[in-house]
């Protein structure tokens, strides 16, 4: 329940993938959970486990029988194996996720509409078959009705079968991630920051955590199931000698002769009957350790402000804010000072190129007539950009050309830097010279809107640059900058 909790709280940044895997995994095993604890309602137990004339509920759903057995063993199956089918979905997510760490790409846009559909259609197969053959029985000790309580063999099939082939494809995607995580800290040590690695070092600790427990209790529940297969036989042999035992007593009480010691000499073990419903549970309360993190106490941190007397406003979601042009990073104080000269060189080229209007033309001068033409908006000072020129910046001349017939595509690398560039990033290109003067990054402009160039000093046969050829730019991406940020994030999914 805290685990559903903690996503609804603050479903606004936590409804994405695969970190919202982790809720519909838990909301399966919170509704098994209903589904058990029906039985301690008043009278419920009976009604679930014993027929009319007090007999165990054996071959359910039956005609002259009410509902409640079958209703319960919906709820408990169904919960049960879409629960572990979100287990593969949630190892395969994290697998392609590592793969994809420190790039753009996202490798589950398109796919979380099948992970709904294999998930709920399964379990939804496989209920609407158990109940076609029949095979639901009542259990007294556990206070439910599931499948092959008397038939085992249905319960390896419809139980054991599915969990066991979940457990296989869900552990190898669990170690293939592991594995990719390790092989990113291992091979591309200059990829990752200090703090990137640590934060490596720690998913692959609670994901070995996550992985032990969650096998683990599958694994016991495995051992718990093959017990009874194999002393079943055994058990119903000595309750049959023991009901003629009892036979044997009445009638000797009758006939005065000696009374037999009745006794069941095979029984089930009650402990290891507790050990099962134990590691039942235990898989569901694994499940949820994931989100006993500090972005947890974050999350209801910011839910109690929200909620209190002076709310605070929720942070920006990560689909807005992947389409941000600036992603922070660590700057060496060289490169501040680099960049400070440098901005005052330009600062002082402006401020020649174009003076000061009203004093030029001895007065006022009329407000700029507006103009349907986007304007770029000034960047933060932040230390590193990274952009999406297709979200930012919408190509309006994506045709035009330079003088020549020369494509502004075919030109750019020769003739000027790309549009957003930091001289903070190593990745910017060499440092620029100390000595003023003309240079080839004099055009270079990573800020908010200014004056277009005057045509007169521009040399021969070239034209002023327009916002369309702006827009047909590529982006520049920083991959430390990606992996810092997604790592480093407070509510990020590693």
């Amino acid at each position: 329940f805290f685990c559903q909790a903690t996503f609804v709280a603050d479903w606004r940044n936590s409804n994405r993938y695969p970190a919202v895997i982790l809720f519909y995994v838990n909301a399966c095993f919170f509704v098994g959970s209903i589904g058990w604890l029906a039985q301690f309602m008043d009278g419920a137990r009976d009604e679930i486990v014993c027929r009319a004339d007090g007999t165990m509920r054996l071959g359910e759903p039956t005609s002259n029988e009410t509902l409640s057995c079958v209703i319960i063993f919906v709820i408990v199956y169904y919960s049960l194996m879409s629960g572990v089918i979100w287990f593969v979905m949630l190892t395969y997510a994290w697998h392609t996720s590592f793969k994809a760490l420190g790039t753009t790409y996202q490798p589950l846009l398109g796919k979380t509409s099948y992970f709904h559909l294999i998930t709920w259609s399964i379990p939804f197969v496989l209920t609407v078959a158990i109940l076609a053959v029949a095979q639901v029985d009542g259990d007294s000790v556990s206070g439910i009705c599931f499948v092959g309580y008397k038939n085992y063999r249905y319960r390896a099939g419809f139980v054991l079968a599915p969990i066991g082939l979940v457990l296989i494809v869900g552990g190898y995607f669990l170690i293939r991630g592991v594995m990719t995580l390790f092989s990113i800290k291992s091979n591309h040590p200059g990829l990752l920051s200090e703090k990137a690695a640590s934060k490596i070092n720690e998913t692959m600790l609670r994901l070995g955590i996550f992985g032990f427990l969650a096998f683990g209790f599958v694994f016991i529940t495995f051992g718990c199931h093959f017990y009874d297969f194999f002393n079943q036989a055994e058990w119903e042999r000595s309750f049959r000698e023991y009901v003629l035992c009892e036979a044997n007593v009445t009638i000797a009480t009758q006939t005065n002769k000696p009374i037999p010691d009745c006794e069941i000499k095979n029984r089930p073990s009650l402990l290891v009957e507790k050990i099962n419903l134990f590691a039942m549970f235990g898989t569901g309360v694994s499940m949820s350790t994931w989100v006993w993190t500090k972005a947890t106490l974050l999350i209801w941190k910011r839910t109690w402000c929200r909620l209190g007397p002076h709310p605070t406003p929720p942070p920006m979601p990560p689909e807005e804010r992947a389409n941000l042009w600036v992603v922070e990073a660590d700057v060496s104080p060289e490169l501040q000072k680099r960049s400070a000269r440098k901005k005052k060189r330009r600062k002082k080229k402006e401020k020649e190129v174009y003076p000061d209007p009203e004093r030029c033309l001895g007065g006022p001068v009329a407000p700029p007539v507006p103009s349907t033409v986007p304007r770029l908006p000034r960047l933060p000072p932040q230390p590193c950009l990274v952009t999406f020129s297709p979200d930012i910046l919408p190509g309006l001349q994506p045709e035009a050309t330079f003088p020549g017939g020369t494509p502004w595509d075919n030109r750019r690398r020769a003739d000027v830097f790309h549009l957003i560039s930091n001289p903070f990033c190593p990745e910017s290109g060499a440092p620029e010279e100390e000595n003023p003067g003309p240079s080839r990054g004099q055009g270079q402009h990573n800020g908010g809107p200014q004056r277009p160039p005057n045509p007169a000093t521009l040399p021969h046969g070239v034209g002023p640059r327009t916002r369309g050829c702006r827009a047909t730019l590529s982006p520049i991406h920083s991959r430390t900058n990606l992996v810092d940020a997604e790592l480093l994030d407070a509510d990020s999914d590693f």
